[in-house]
């Protein structure tokens, strides 16, 4: 006579059957939710984006006034950029002077602004070039980034290839020069960089790096206030010590 297997040992061989379909049906469902997620969140998407381009058409007149009156502060956007810790970096003595005639900065989003956006510099007229603006302008299409730009028309002994100082003299204008941001295109990954920081951090709201300047003056004050005091307390110890 053949012994019944327990209970329990026929359940166990039954469990992993019974396991495996249940693991299945759960997975079916929950991917069926995430479906249903996407959806919700493409949507979401879409209106975003109706809104965002209702805002931009709104933020355009401000920003057309706001450059008019940036434009009757000398040096603004130079002060601006020399006080950004990264920005500071990129500009060449010959940089700064050229920042000088630098009249308006423009960033604009495409008409889908997930695909990219254009960065204008409008300069008065200048003893470096002939161009009245550049323009820097950044592709986004899924997860690659393309970047183009304006071509300089450097006048005669200006720009990266030499400059002339004087009659009969050259010296070249570093090749570091942060005007080759408009024509580098081998430089993506540093372009985007550059493009995304002038758009994020300088274009919302520029007066507050300009502010940090100031900011940043009276913390060098400071510094020095406790640097003597330092000093003073020093001498003070050798006078007692000795």
């Amino acid at each position: 006579m053949v012994a019944k297997k327990p209970r329990a040992a026929a359940a166990e061989e039954a469990d992993p059957i019974d396991h495996d379909d249940a693991l299945l049906i759960a997975i079916e469902k929950l991917q069926k939710i995430q479906d249903e997620l996407q959806k919700v969140n493409e949507d979401a998407n879409e209106e975003i984006l109706e809104i965002e381009q209702n805002y931009m058409e709104k933020r355009k007149p401000l920003y057309k006034r706001r450059n008019e009156i940036i434009s009757e502060i000398p040096e603004f956007w130079l002060s601006t950029f020399l006080n950004h810790p990264m920005l500071e970096n990129l500009l060449t003595e010959e940089d700064q002077k050229i920042f000088v005639y630098l009249d308006s900065i423009n960033v604009e989003d495409f008409a889908d602004p997930r695909k990219g956006y254009c960065i204008t510099f409008k300069f008065k007229a200048n003893p470096f070039f002939k161009n009245k603006k550049l323009i820097k302008t950044i592709k986004l299409d899924d997860r690659t980034v393309k970047s183009s730009g304006t071509t300089i028309h450097w006048k005669a002994g200006k720009g990266p290839a030499g400059l002339v100082s004087k009659k009969g003299s050259k010296r070249p204008l570093p090749s570091d020069s942060f005007f080759t941001w408009f024509s580098s295109p081998d430089k993506v990954e540093h372009d985007h960089l550059v493009a995304e920081i002038i758009k994020e951090e300088i274009w919302p709201n520029p007066i507050d790096h300009l502010n940090n300047l100031d900011d940043e003056d009276d913390y060098d004050y400071e510094d020095e206030d406790e640097d003597e005091d330092e000093d003073e307390g020093d001498d003070d110890g050798d006078g007692d010590g000795f």
